[in-house]
C-alpha cells in the first residue's frame, strides 16, 4: 500500500513539474511575484477615489491581484493568468479572502480584450511587454494608466519610474498611453 502512495506522489510531482516547465517555455518566464517594495510602489500610483476596471495582465499567484482589490473596492479587478497552477492557486485563495471586486481569469493576455479600463497592471517580461505594446496603444483611451514592474515598453516615456533597492523588482514604471495614432495626425 505504501509502495503505491509513493508511486502516485511521485506521479503527481512529476506531472506537476512538467506541466509548470511546459507553461514556463509557452510564457517565457516562470510566474515569480512580486516583491513587498514593487507591490507598495505599484499599490501608490493609482490615485485615491478611482473607479473603474483594473486589469493585472500576468497575475502569477495573486500578490497583487488581492491587495489591488481590497484597497480599490469600487474598481473591478480583473486578474489574467496563464499558467495553471499559479491560476488555481488563486483560486484557492479567493475562498479564504473573498474580495467581491475580484474576477480571476484563466488566459492568455494577447487574446483578452482591455477595453474599459482605468489602469492595467503587469509584470511581464520584455518580449511580451513589446508583443503587448501594439494593443495598449490601440485598446485603451489616450491617458490610461500602465504600470509595469521591472520592465520597460519601448519608445514610451514613463510618467514616473519608482527606483527599488531591490534585485528582483528594480523598478516600478509609469506610464500614461499615448495618443492613438489617428487621433495624434488628427491634432497636428
Amino acid at each position: 500500500m505504501d509502495y503505491w502512495i509513493s508511486v502516485g506522489v511521485l506521479v503527481l510531482v512529476l506531472l506537476g513539474t512538467s506541466i509548470s516547465l511546459f507553461y514556463c517555455a509557452v510564457t517565457g518566464i516562470s510566474p515569480v511575484p512580486s516583491s513587498r517594495q514593487a507591490l507598495t510602489a505599484m499599490l501608490e500610483v493609482l490615485p485615491e477615489g478611482t473607479v473603474g476596471t483594473i486589469y493585472e495582465l500576468g497575475a502569477g499567484w495573486g500578490s497583487l491581484a488581492f491587495p489591488l482589490a481590497l484597497e480599490f473596492p469600487q474598481c473591478q479587478v480583473l486578474a489574467y493568468e496563464l499558467s495553471p497552477f499559479p491560476w488555481l492557486f488563486m483560486l484557492i485563495r479567493e475562498r479564504f479572502c473573498v474580495r467581491p471586486n475580484l474576477k480571476i481569469r484563466r488566459g492568455n493576455i494577447h487574446n483578452l480584450p482591455l477595453d474599459g479600463a482605468v489602469a492595467v497592471f503587469m509584470y511581464l517580461h520584455s518580449e511580451c511587454v513589446e508583443k503587448l505594446k501594439s494593443r495598449l496603444e490601440t485598446e485603451l483611451s489616450p491617458g490610461t494608466l500602465v504600470i509595469s514592474n521591472t520592465f520597460e515598453v519601448s519608445d514610451w516615456v514613463p510618467q514616473k519610474i519608482h527606483q527599488l533597492d531591490d534585485t528582483m523588482c528594480p523598478q516600478v514604471l509609469v506610464y500614461r498611453t499615448p495618443l492613438h495614432h489617428s487621433e495624434a495626425a488628427r491634432r497636428s
